[in-house]
Order: C-alpha cells, then sequence, then structure tokens
C-alpha cells in the first residue's frame, strides 16, 4: 500500500516538501457532531540576529487559512479551516516548538450572533441560504414545507452555525462542511447507516488493531409519540416512530422507553411525525465502538460514512457508522483514532462476520 501523502497550505501557498521534515506532528480529525479541527506542530529555529522563526509563522495571524490534505493510495482527506490558537515552547538548549490550532469555515458561520426572520421558508431552504450566503455549494435534503407566514414566522436568535444545528436537530439530521478539491460544501441531511460500507476493518485476534473497547447503552433506544393540532386546523395529527427501521444488525437497541413530545418541542413549522422520527432514528444509536489503527492496514477512513468492522464475533461485528476519525501523522508513522456507532447487535446483510 502506497505510503501516506501529507500536503500542507498556508493562507493559499503549497509548504515545500523539502521543508516538510521540520513539521513534527500533524492531527486532524472529522466527526458528526462538531466541526473538523487541525493541529500543527513545527520545530521554532533561533537565528543569529536573536528571532525565532517557524514555517507556521503566517498562522499566528487569527483566521489565518490551513490546508491540510492527508492521501494514501485513492483515499484523500482535506481539512481546509482557520487558524484560532498558537502555543510556543522556547528552549535554547533542546528543541523548541510552535503549535498551531485550526478549526474548518464552521468558525465563520459561528462569528456573529444574529436574529433574522425567515418567513415561508422551509428549514431546508434556510440551509440553503445561510450556505449560500458564505459561497458554499450544497448538499441539502428537503424537510417539510414551511409554515404559512400568516400563522408562523422562523426566528433566528443564533449564529448561523448554531441556528442551521438546531434546524437540524429536529430531524435528525447532520449538518457539517466538507472540502474537496479547494470547495466547501455544506451538508444537511441525514445520514445513511445502511449505504454500502466505504471499506472494511477487521479486528479481533490477527486484525489491524489489539485493544478494541466497545460499550452499550442497552435502554438509551426511544419510541417518540407526538400529537399536536396545525394552526387553522381541527384536526390531530399524529406521530409514532419506533426508530428501528434503519437497524445495521438483527436485534434493534431501538424503542426501549416511549417519550411523549410536548407542545413545547413541536413549533408550528414541526411535523410530528417526522420530528418523532428523526429523535427516535438518533436515540437507537446505543452501541458504540473505539479503536486505534495504522493506517498503514486500514487505509484513510473518513467520517460520516459506514464501515463493515469484522473478527469480533456474531454479535459485535457488522456495519457501523464512523462518528469521528483523529489522524496523527509523524515523520515515521500515520495512526487513527476512530469511534463508530452502531444501532443494532448481529451480523449485517453480509452474514456471520
Amino acid at each position: 500500500m502506497p505510503e501516506t501523502s501529507l500536503t500542507l497550505e498556508i493562507d493559499g501557498a503549497a509548504i515545500d516538501p523539502a521543508r516538510l521534515d521540520r513539521v513534527l506532528t500533524v492531527q486532524v480529525e472529522e466527526a458528526t457532531d462538531r466541526a473538523d479541527a487541525a493541529t500543527v506542530t513545527a520545530l521554532v529555529e533561533a537565528g543569529g540576529d536573536g528571532e525565532w522563526t517557524s514555517l507556521l509563522d503566517p498562522l499566528t495571524e487569527p483566521r489565518t487559512q490551513l490546508v491540510v490534505e492527508v492521501a494514501r493510495g485513492s483515499a484523500v482527506y482535506r481539512f481546509d479551516g482557520l487558524s484560532t490558537e498558537a502555543g510556543w515552547e522556547l528552549d535554547p538548549d533542546g528543541r523548541s516548538q510552535l503549535t498551531v490550532k485550526a478549526l474548518d469555515h464552521t468558525l465563520e458561520l459561528d462569528a456573529e450572533e444574529k436574529v433574522v426572520a425567515w418567513p415561508g421558508t422551509s428549514d431546508s431552504g434556510i440551509a440553503q441560504a445561510i450556505f449560500g450566503d458564505y459561497g458554499f455549494a450544497q448538499q441539502v435534503e428537503p424537510t417539510p414545507a414551511a409554515p404559512d407566514p400568516d400563522v408562523h414566522v422562523v426566528i433566528q436568535r443564533a449564529t448561523d452555525w448554531g441556528f442551521l444545528r438546531s434546524l437540524a436537530a429536529k430531524w435528525g439530521y447532520a449538518v457539517y462542511l466538507e472540502s474537496e478539491l479547494g470547495r466547501t460544501t455544506g451538508h444537511f441531511h441525514p445520514l445513511d447507516p445502511l449505504a454500502d460500507p466505504d471499506g472494511e476493518l477487521l479486528l479481533g485476534f490477527g486484525g489491524q488493531a489489539g485493544r478494541v473497547r466497545v460499550e452499550a447503552q442497552l435502554t438509551a433506544g426511544q419510541r417518540v409519540k407526538a400529537a399536536r393540532i396545525p394552526p387553522l386546523s381541527d384536526a390531530v395529527e399524529q406521530g409514532d416512530a419506533t426508530g428501528d427501521d434503519e437497524a445495521q444488525g438483527a436485534r434493534s437497541l431501538a424503542a426501549q422507553a416511549t417519550l411523549l413530545l410536548s407542545p413545547a418541542d413541536l413549533e408550528g413549522e414541526v411535523e410530528a411525525l417526522a420530528a418523532a422520527t428523526g429523535l427516535a432514528r438518533r436515540s437507537a444509536y446505543g452501541l458504540r465502538l473505539a479503536v486505534e489503527v495504522d493506517a498503514a492496514q486500514a487505509g484513510v477512513v473518513r467520517a460520516r460514512r459506514t464501515l463493515l468492522v469484522k473478527g469480533l464475533g456474531s454479535a459485535l461485528s457488522g456495519p457501523y457508522l464512523v462518528e469521528r476519525v483523529r489522524h496523527r501523522i509523524e515523520l515515521t508513522e500515520h495512526r487513527m483514532q476512530i469511534d463508530l456507532v452502531r444501532n443494532a447487535f448481529g451480523a449485517g446483510a453480509g452474514g456471520l462476520l
């Protein structure tokens, strides 16, 4: 398998590969429930004029663009973000270094709190409008129709990012940014736990990792019921969802308890069944697997996709949704810490694993 390829760009300029030996550590992380992040540590060198310099110096200007691209074979992860923190360790008698942290462009969406009225606009339409304001491409799945503006107007009292997260939570959607080929795309849609796996993760005896930690919340899954009377209607709208319709295995972890949504949980723009379904599905992810693997064996794993886990027996093997991946790249190795989630026990469609 080809070696890991690392590319760094600072403020639009690519770092000469011959200078990458001054980079001590690169960490990049993508996840379903938080902004992508990067941490880069590089040498600081003392000059004869008393200056201490590093190739990361431009990143000490707030919100300077940092691009980190990690590739191995055909798999590529690209982080595109802005610098947020810097720290120096200066030692005249040892190795001095500068560490810079960055967040993806959700930092821009989270920079200003606003009060905005969105009359007659669906939640998916709001997401498209906000992403468009920042020049992002969009991958947005439609939500139910917008409320009648004569009855209910959606009011944003938050940053754009905080508002998008609250809208996504109502439907069980994921909201995140993804960078590819120099273009940032805003995503607002549910993740598909039954999608074809991106690859396989061979664990257990003789597998790609040593210790594997699995935890299960056996009673966290909720059946969700809701009822409301829409404005200008005498009919009661019912919603009842168990959340087991996307089970990744034979024994679902959904519907272990029942939750009744109150009227305050179902504001005018929310359809009862759609809201209940999103909440019920999300609550069913009670199985969590954490593992650290070498990229030389597993390749570049991506968050928000599915992986087929093998080698853990019939109960724990099967398809998982990748919740978080943290890459740690040094001069001699590339390792990944991976968190995966699952909504069921038992082998998936592939049979006994």
